[in-house]
């Protein structure tokens, strides 16, 4: 979303927070929105809905120094099923407001669990999952009546009502497009005559596969890995089991007990990736001298004259600055796995960097970062080459670049979306 001060916006399916889940969103969200979004869906709460007003009245309740954070502070509300944003270039900007999740849901939610236990801890994260645990009943026979024992329903309305409570819960589900999966490649490892095809095209797997893949940073193979242990370990293939061998995969893999999340863009109000690790990274490499740096890479050993000799002439022939001259030793170690080679290697990366038009250490370190995907891709696109692929599949992969933008709501879905709204 890319609003300006005076764009206008309406709101729609504004509903009054109980108790329980003002508690969910401040104990369970607050710590993954930030302070931002929360005021902000608070403020939107006490809106009328329907009522037309302009983004300047957002800016001034929550005293916000630009329209970029109020519409960073809309993207992560948006992100986190709490806001779904539609747009008219005549009418403006409409706002569907979700209430969050209850507590007991919000921790079944894999996404958002993992998402939480990385900003508070594991420690908290198992307090606050203990408050809402229900204990076990034991010694009593549950008499409880069904519905149907209950209620009589005429087959005329059956179908309606039965749609009715289907959608009863009016949560919005949080959506992962995790474009960098291959579903279909992720189908096609698999042995049909071990695992039902059915189930593999089943709209709410493939979405629970999506989600899971991208929380814990898993490709096709490892995903299929997960799927073939869920059945084999667990007799079955539930989707809660299937998220349960996920965690147990990446904690194997990554050696640390849950992924860490952070915002893609910088935010003034969480971590993000930009300024949390990277500034980490740069802050410290500023701090150390070209010697310590060479003594911390050679494992504590001093570093020889002419290696200190090397990072004087880098300086003295480039145009980079002495933290992006670190920056290219750290690098070209790591890529040699510890070696550091001689002048002309590092001359060479140098004039790469320098065509590149590279100047701050930010700007190198997305450009390694970029590179380093490059090569996850072209890793992952081999590992395709050595799965025996149907014909048609090329074909498939270009239909899939080709295919046309998502397309704006037009008047007439705009209006059905209200007639929804005041139908609840």
């Amino acid at each position: 979303m890319k609003a300006t001060v005076y764009d206008s916006f309406k709101i729609i399916a504004k509903q009054n927070l109980c108790g329980e889940a003002f508690l969910s969103l401040t104990q369970l969200y607050m710590p993954i929105i930030g302070i931002d979004s929360y005021g902000l869906y608070a403020a939107l709460m006490t809106l009328k809905e329907n009522e037309k007003y302009t983004f300047k009245k957002l800016l001034d309740m929550l005293n916000l120094g630009s329209p970029g954070l109020l519409n960073k502070a809309f993207e992560k509300l948006e992100a986190v099923a709490l806001v779904r944003t539609y747009h008219n270039e005549q009418k403006g900007y409409l706002f569907r407001i979700y209430p969050p999740l209850p507590r007991e849901r919000f921790f079944e939610d894999s996404l958002l669990s993992s998402f939480l236990a990385s900003q508070i801890g594991e420690m908290e994260m198992k307090r606050l999952e203990g408050e809402v645990k229900v204990p076990q009943i034991r010694g009593y026979e549950d008499v409880t009546k069904s519905f149907d024992e209950v209620f009589a329903v005429e087959n005329a309305t059956m179908n309606d009502l039965f749609l009715r409570l289907l959608n009863f819960k009016t949560e919005n589900p949080i959506e992962v497009k995790n474009q960098e999966f291959d579903y279909l490649f992720f189908k096609m490892t698999f042995d049909t005559s071990f695992i039902d095809e059915k189930m593999l095209d089943d709209e709410k797997f493939k979405k629970h596969i999506l989600k899971v893949a991208y929380n814990y940073r898993l490709n096709e193979e490892e995903m299929k890995d997960v799927v073939m242990r869920t059945i084999t370990v667990d007799k079955d293939l539930k989707l809660e089991d299937i998220s349960k061998n996920a965690r147990i995969y990446y904690q194997k893999k990554n050696k640390k007990t849950a992924p860490s999340f952070a915002t893609r863009e910088p935010d003034s109000f969480l971590s993000s990736v930009t300024d949390d690790n990277a500034y980490r990274f740069l802050e410290r490499l500023e701090r150390l001298t070209p010697e310590q740096l060479l003594q911390e890479m050679n494992g504590g050993i001093k570093p020889s004259v002419s290696e200190l000799k090397l990072i004087e002439e880098l300086m003295a022939n480039t145009n980079f600055s002495e933290t992006v001259i670190k920056l290219m030793i750290v690098y070209v170690c790591v890529e040699n796995k510890g070696v550091i080679p001689g002048y002309n290697y590092f001359e060479k990366v140098a004039n790469t960097w320098a065509r590149a038009g590279l100047k701050t250490p930010q700007e190198v370190l997305n450009y390694i970062n970029n590179r380093s995907k490059d090569r996850e891709k072209k890793q992952v696109e081999y590992r395709k080459r050595q799965v025996k692929t149907p014909d048609w599949y090329e074909d498939y992969e270009k239909q899939l670049k080709e295919l046309p933008k998502e397309e704006e709501l037009s008047e007439e879905e705009i209006q059905k979306i209200l007639e929804e709204a005041k139908n609840l």
